[in-house]
């Protein structure tokens, strides 16, 4: 599987990529929204075999897919999609703190979303966001995710989008 934008590729991680997961989610300030406090080589290494045993097919299942730089191969996040039913996703996204507010967040969203809807004709995307993540809550609302609810037990805000094949509503 592979997902071409105007700067970025999206597709399958691979096991030469195991330092540089590790590198930009062990960061504290990657880490700070996300369900980790830190990320080892071990845990990188376990989560990149898992996924190149359950590649991704669109099907039930939670996957993992890197964000590289277009132009040198060159990862800088990833993205989590969970699939759990026929019409829906719930999509997680990590990006490497030395790449935020350029519009690569932005960029990949868009493209897995019209992604999922074209090849799969999956309809909502789901997003879970800690409520004081504000960047990432503008990065939902920016791209029409609607406040579903808050949960009190994760301490967390479950936003949801409607999908076509633009990746829009």
């Amino acid at each position: 599987m592979e997902i071409e934008t105007l700067r970025l590729v999206i597709k399958d991680l691979s096991l030469d990529d195991v330092c540089r997961f590790s590198e930009y989610r062990n960061k504290k300030e990657v880490a700070k929204y996300q369900s980790w406090k830190d990320y080892p080589i071990k845990k990188a290494q376990k989560r990149i075999a898992y996924c190149l045993k359950h590649p991704f097919h669109g099907q039930v299942g939670n996957y993992q897919l890197g964000i590289y730089l277009k132009d040198n191969d060159y990862l800088i996040g990833d993205l989590f999609i969970e699939i759990e039913g026929k019409t829906s996703f719930t999509i997680g996204y990590t990006l490497d703190s030395l790449y935020w507010s350029k519009g690569y967040a932005s960029e990949a969203l868009t493209a897995i979303c019209r992604y999922m809807a074209r090849q799969y004709h999956f309809k909502i995307c789901l997003a879970h966001v800690y409520e004081d993540n504000e960047k990432s809550i503008r990065l939902l609302q920016k791209h029409g995710f609607e406040f579903v609810h808050k949960s009190w037990f994760y301490q967390d805000i479950l936003y949801r989008k409607r999908i076509n094949e633009e990746g829009s509503d």
